[in-house]
């Protein structure tokens, strides 16, 4: 006859009863816990390299096509790539540095206002900043003001001199997501940084009434304008959640041009109002810095609408945005 002690460890297992043999509850859910965020990392990681081995593919198609043309005697047209940058922590400043460097070897550093038409077989890069964050000031723009790179820093009036509660993976503690105080922009020269908008508090404005994203975008300009004295023409969409009739209202007040966070190439038409841009950070790898730099993402719209298809949601994407930008 079993005793007592095997017949509690009968049956399926269970923390209490793999206690049975010295193993305690606690120590198993650790495990579990630890085998579940390995597998996310795994999965992560397998993701970001797919994403780098197919936009190589992409870049190397490109490359041939622009060699074909320029062997027949035609020039390829100028291209942009707009970046985007959230922190820049002492930990990766020399890695942004280096991104910096990767800059100027394979493209042209232009602003987010530029107007003027991309010349001919050239490849220009425009470095921008969501959320202000004060660290840039002492992390990357140095860094950018040496190698004469200009800037766009996006803005939001009522997160400034504070410690914001925005979660992002170039911030790992609260220091990291202090704002910068409206001193350090009064500081910043208009000559190579340029002022944009990003709301007022930061909102999903695809969730807000017409009349409450209005107040965002209009209360956010006036608040900059009165405080730098300067004009501020630029606005970037929060979480890159936009729409067409967003895209109308910052028409409305005045914006000479917005941005979202869809990888396209910028500024193929001088007039252009909305820009997409490529999410960049100084823990990229070289490879996939380079691959960004150089336009390669640029498919992944077309794997975005996919994927709405599949899941049966063909007018938005994942993050609220419309399939095509409106012009």
């Amino acid at each position: 006859m079993r005793d007592n002690h095997s017949n509690n460890c009968a049956g399926l297992i269970t923390p209490a009863r793999l206690s049975c043999f010295g193993v305690s509850g606690s120590s198993i859910l650790a495990t579990m816990v630890s085998l579940i965020n390995l597998l996310a990392l795994l999965l992560s990681e397998t993701k970001r390299v797919l994403t780098v081995i197919i936009s190589a593919g992409v870049f190397s198609a490109c490359w041939l096509r622009n060699l074909i043309s320029r062997l027949v005697g035609k020039e390829p047209p100028g291209r942009c790539v707009v970046l985007y940058y959230h922190a820049v922590t002492v930990e990766h400043k020399s890695r942004f540095e280096r991104q910096m460097d990767d800059l100027l070897r394979f493209a042209e550093p232009t602003t987010a206002a530029r107007r003027s038409p991309l010349g001919s077989g050239k490849h220009y890069a425009v470095v921008t900043f969501d959320d202000a964050y004060q660290n840039i000031v002492v992390n990357a723009l140095p860094a950018l003001q040496t190698r004469r790179i200009p800037a766009s820093v996006f803005v939001v009036p009522d997160m400034l001199g504070r410690t914001t509660h925005l979660s992002d993976t170039s911030t790992s503690s609260s220091d990291d997501r202090k704002v910068m105080a409206i001193e350090d922009l009064q500081s910043l020269s208009s000559d190579w940084v340029t002022i944009g908008s990003h709301s007022l508090t930061h909102p999903y404005l695809t969730t807000l009434s017409p009349k409450e994203a209005l107040h965002e975008l209009t209360e956010s300009r006036r608040v900059l304008e009165e405080a730098l004295h300067r004009p501020v023409g630029l606005f970037c969409f929060p979480y890159g959640a936009c729409s067409e009739e967003l895209f109308r209202l910052c028409r409305h007040v005045g914006y000479d041009r917005v941005f979202t966070t869809i990888p396209q190439f910028a500024f193929s038409d001088s007039s252009e109002f909305v820009t997409g841009r490529v999410r960049v950070d100084p823990t990229d790898w070289r490879l996939e810095f380079r691959l960004k730099l150089l336009g390669a993402y640029r498919w992944l719209p077309l794997a975005w609408g996919i994927k709405r298809r599949i899941l049966g949601r063909p007018d938005e994407n994942l993050a609220g945005q419309p399939i095509a930008l409106h012009k």
